[in-house]
This record gives structure tokens, C-alpha cells and sequence, in this order.
């Protein structure tokens, strides 16, 4: 099921390149996040008791997914037991996804503090692609606190710095950058500029951007949380569970592929309004209508409207399966 999702998705690029001169050159951004989908029932076969903050203490799992951040489209899903930490398994789950992409693509993966691992890192920087990720490191603000600090043009309390660091592990140094915040509390009191307090946030990251556009272009990846609900909760990815590990994982990929069909048809069609809409936007506006039941002459009739609510966006849906 997996390898059939890259060799539709494939043919999708291939045809949509031809519809889109632009779409996909150059660098590939590559959002990489984990969800948490709680279990119920019993002897569920790789659930288990892990991370699970909308119900702690559940059996869950925890899959990891790589969305496609210029198309939306998941590119790769892998169902893990509960217990998996976050970056678990990331260098082989990249490898595989990088073994179906084409190879004059860059790839610039992009996640939270998670996924801040050497291991991974030297992975990316020995195929020549990118990274922006998250910092999660023992005495961070101590080693932020030291830095030359610039004010952020246009944006009053914000301060940018960028500098390189070795962390114990690592075979050499790489970029950081970091931007802080002046807490609202010290703003209003007014106090001293050695009294002050900060919120920091630091990545690092491959990327020729400035502090302040890297924590802008971190700030994109929310959108992949949005994703991740439409795929859970309007496609029903993980939804079905069997006792079997490998059958879920099975349904848990035909849900993945429910999910990029429906993408992929709205890339094909070239209709940017389809293309923004979520799965139950779709549902809403191209397969639900509006109608009343009439009894009259002891019959009952359907009225339904004549126009569409969005004919636009209908008939491009229409030309993709006609073609």
C-alpha cells in the first residue's frame, strides 16, 4: 500500500507539472510531525501507554507522517506503537520517502523540537538537502543569553541573533539562529534593561533566511496540524483498529490514500479554491445539496436547486474524472 501511494503519486506530479510549470521545482518543503490516536478495546495488537495528552494513561499509537507543504498531500505514513517516542525511527522513515522522490529534488525538512537529532542532521547534510527544526537542548537560554542581540525592524519587543554551536555529539558545527520575545509583564512595568525577561526561540537550520524569517517560515508548519485533523478526523485515518498490528497498519494506508486521492484530484484540476479547501469543505459544497420533499397528488417529488451552490469549482472536479 505504501509503495502504490508513491507510484500514483508519481503519475499525479507528472501530469500536474504539465498543468503547473512551477509546481515542485527546486527545494521540497517537507513537514514531518506525530499524532496520537487513542485505542479502545482490548488485546489491540502494538497499542500501548505513551504520549497521550487528550487522554493520558490510554493505550494509543502514534504514527508519524511527512506532508508535502506546497500540495498538502501526505508523501509518507508509518503506524508506530504508542510508546514510540516522536523521532523514532526518522532516519529510516526519511530514507524510504527519499528512495521514492525524485533525485534532483532538494529536500528542506521542517519540525518541531522532536526531531532536533544529530543523527538526522547528518543524514540530511551528507545528501546535500536542508533542515529547519526546532532546538530542544540542555542550557539553551544560557547559551542564547550570551548572543549579540539585533532589535527586528517594524516589530517593537522582538530581538534576532544567529550563531554557531557544536553540540557534545556532533562531529562538527552548524547554524543556529534565535529570536526573542520581551514578556508582556516586563513591557508594562517598565523595568530595567538588565532585569528584563525573554521568550526564546531557536533553530537551526540550513537555510539562507534571516532570524526573523526563519521563525516566520518555522510559524508555516502550523498548517500541518490542520492536515493531520483532516486526515484523523474527515478521513478517518487510524480509525479502524483490528487485533492485527499489520491489518491496521493496512486500513491505517487506505486512509492515507482516501486522503491524497481527494488531494490529488484538486491539484490535477488547477482550481485553486479546490485546492484550499479542507475534506468536509468538499463534502459540503461538491456532494451535499440542499432539497425539500413535496406530497402532492399523492406522490412525493424532490425538489433540488437547478444551479450549484459552487459550479466553478464542480465542474473542474467533473473535467479531473472525465479525463
Amino acid at each position: 500500500m505504501e509503495t502504490f501511494n508513491h507510484i500514483m503519486r508519481g503519475r499525479v506530479w507528472k501530469r500536474a507539472r504539465a498543468l503547473t510549470s512551477s509546481l515542485m521545482r527546486g527545494s521540497m518543503w517537507i513537514d514531518v510531525d506525530s499524532t496520537v490516536k487513542t485505542t479502545y478495546g482490548k488485546h489491540q495488537e502494538g497499542a500501548a501507554v505513551g504520549y497521550n495528552p487528550h487522554k493520558r494513561g490510554a493505550p494509543s499509537y502514534h504514527p508519524q507522517l511527512a506532508f508535502c507543504a506546497e500540495t498538502k498531500e501526505i508523501l509518507q505514513a508509518w503506524l508506530r506503537c504508542g510508546d514510540a517516542y516522536t523521532s523514532n525511527g526518522i532516519v529510516a522513515f526519511m530514507k524510504q520517502l527519499a528512495a521514492h522522490l525524485p533525485n534532483r529534488m532538494r529536500l528542506v525538512f521542517r519540525g518541531d523540537s522532536g526531531y532536533f537529532v544529530g543523527a538526522l542532521l547528518d543524514w540530511l547534510d551528507a545528501r546535500g538537502d536542508g533542515y529547519l527544526i526546532k532546538v530542544k537542548l540542555k542550557g539553551l537560554v544560557g547559551l542564547l543569553e550570551i548572543q549579540q542581540w539585533q532589535a527586528v525592524a517594524g516589530h517593537d519587543g522582538w530581538e534576532q541573533a544567529s550563531f554557531t554551536h557544536r553540540c557534545g555529539t556532533w562531529a562538527h558545527t552548524r547554524t543556529f539562529v534565535a529570536v526573542r520575545r520581551l514578556k508582556d509583564e516586563d513591557c508594562n512595568q517598565g523595568k530595567l534593561l538588565d532585569m528584563r525577561s525573554y521568550d526564546y526561540f531557536c533553530y537551526v537550520t540550513t537555510e539562507n533566511l534571516t532570524p526573523w524569517q526563519t521563525h516566520k517560515k518555522y510559524g508555516e508548519r502550523a498548517t500541518c496540524e490542520t492536515w493531520i485533523d483532516e486526515a484523523k478526523n474527515q478521513m478517518g485515518m487510524a480509525h479502524i483498529k483490528t487485533k492485527n498490528f499489520l491489518a491496521s497498519s493496512a486500513l491505517f494506508q487506505c486512509a492515507v490514500l482516501a486522503y491524497n486521492t481527494v488531494r490529488w484530484m484538486a491539484l490535477v484540476s488547477g482550481d485553486k479554491q479546490l485546492m484550499r479547501w479542507e475534506m468536509a469543505s468538499i463534502r459540503t459544497f461538491m456532494v451535499r445539496m440542499a432539497g425539500k420533499l413535496v406530497c402532492g397528488g399523492r406522490q412525493m417529488t424532490l425538489k433540488i436547486p437547478t444551479t450549484l451552490l459552487h459550479p466553478k469549482p464542480w465542474q473542474s472536479w467533473l473535467r479531473v474524472g472525465m479525463t
